[in-house]
């Protein structure tokens, strides 16, 4: 085959999004980032858990510009703790986790709970 032809390329189909990133970081970046040590001046190599890990949203801003609102959007329904007014009404951080009973942990707590 001529050099200015280039061989066809080889489609590979996933069944998940994770998997597929999993596979290409495995395949294509993990051996880049070992030659050059990337992990010993950046970050650590990801694991196969980072690519099933459930994903986290962080929500920062000023006050009353809707961060409440928007939390209530995704969940399709109102948290324990939720608290909405004119003036500024968080004065702390939560963390809002899936799970069969509601209830709030406050985040002083969450941050020294080993």
């Amino acid at each position: 085959m001529p050099f200015w032809k280039k061989d066809p390329v080889k489609k590979e189909i996933f069944t998940n999004v994770a998997e597929g990133l999993r596979q290409v970081y495995k395949s294509k970046l993990l051996p880049l980032e070992e030659t050059y040590r990337f992990h010993e001046f950046h970050s650590p190599q990801l694991d196969d858990c980072d690519f099933s890990a459930k994903p986290m949203v962080l929500l920062v801003g000023q006050y009353s510009v809707g961060k409440t609102t928007f939390i209530r959007y995704l969940l399709n329904e109102d948290f324990p703790g939720i608290r909405i007014g004119p003036e500024p009404t968080t004065d702390s951080f939560i963390a809002i986790m899936n799970n069969d009973h509601a209830g709030t942990i406050p985040g002083n707590a969450l941050v020294v709970d080993p």
